[in-house]
């Protein structure tokens, strides 16, 4: 099966193309009403056009063309609405993975400007050291020389500049800036995608890292990312780690809230428990065998839909269905945890 390929800034365009072709037209429409007969200047009279059969036939023409010229500017604007609207779906969902995509290569960038300065602080401790060792020269006598750590056959590394800490995208249409600690650790970071046409989106993340065992490495990261799509509506996603480690991630939009909470079970199993802004609750549970197999369950107002498959990468097979009935979802724990 080919791979659906959907030119979204096309569609933009041509949305703008219908609506603006709908101004251009619209006035006319409007003063095609009744039994009016427009000339190039507006609306005439029947001396305008010389004979009253001539006069009445036109007025009748314009009359009845009216209604389907104005049925016809409503479709235009409805079509270019839609048009526009699945270009913007389409192009923030793109958006969203530049935006990551870029994040790691920054990640990676810092990652590697890390081993640089180490190895230019190494240096620098180490550069006037010498090896010092003893030998006995020809005659039998003890000597005594040194041997520098940076020598001639030893090209010291170049020193590396200033941590990065922007990274512009491949094609120069995604910007991501961020803010590092002293570990290289993200802890703020904003990513913008723009088109020619004029889409943008923008996606703002702050973190915060959680070291529980005490190694110096984040065990836990939970985050708070506010998101500008390419409509203009606005989204904030906040996940909040608990100390029993179950978290919960709540989605504000202008449609509500949706929270979704999360018990992590055996071998990276989970439940989640997921409210939407009317109070619908889905239920599912994913099962993970030794062998990395799965079972996912899902319970919600459509039903309850099992599945099989590979929970590591996300690839479920659908194994039965069951229509939805009466029955009451209580979770195994308050919601507001």
């Amino acid at each position: 099966m080919a791979d659906l390929v959907l030119d979204y800034a096309l569609l933009h365009d041509l949305a703008g193309s219908m609506r603006n072709l709908r101004g251009q037209i619209e006035t006319d429409v409007n003063a095609v009403s009744g039994r009016s007969v427009v000339g190039s200047h507006g609306e005439v009279g029947s001396e305008a056009v010389g004979n009253s059969k001539l006069y009445a036939a036109l007025s009748a023409f314009y009359s009845a063309c009216h209604k389907p010229f104005k049925d016809s500017m409503d479709k235009l604007k409805e079509l270019g609405d839609l048009l526009d609207s699945v270009a913007k779906a389409f192009f923030d969902v793109d958006a969203d993975f530049a935006g990551k995509v870029n994040t790691g290569r920054l990640q990676a960038q810092i990652g590697q400007w890390q081993a640089e300065q180490a190895a230019w602080e190494h240096y620098e401790e180490t550069k006037d050291k010498v090896v010092t060792f003893q030998y006995y020269d020809e005659n039998g006598v003890l000597q005594t020389a040194t041997i520098p750590l940076w020598g001639p056959d030893r090209p010291p590394p170049t020193k590396p500049g200033p941590m990065p800490t922007s990274l512009p995208g491949p094609d120069g249409s995604t910007q991501t800036d961020a803010q590092v600690n002293e570990d290289g650790l993200i802890t703020s970071e904003t990513s913008t995608v723009t088109t020619p046409n004029g889409l943008s989106y923008t996606e703002t993340t702050t973190y915060s890292y959680i070291d529980r065992d005490g190694d110096g490495k984040p065990d836990i990261v939970d985050y708070t990312t506010t998101i500008t799509h390419s409509d203009g509506t606005t989204e904030t996603i906040v996940r909040k780690t608990n100390p029993d480690d179950t978290y919960v991630v709540t989605s504000t939009t202008d449609d509500g809230v949706t929270t979704t909470t999360v018990i992590p079970g055996e071998n990276d199993g989970y439940q989640s428990i997921t409210i939407d802004p009317d109070g619908v609750a889905t239920n599912i549970t994913v099962t993970v065998n030794p062998d990395g197999t799965g079972t996912k369950t899902e319970i919600g107002p459509d039903g309850i839909d099992v599945y099989t498959g590979n929970p590591a990468t996300g690839q479920w097979t659908l194994e039965s269905h069951t229509d939805p009935e009466e029955y009451t979802f209580t979770p195994p724990f308050p919601l507001d945890i």
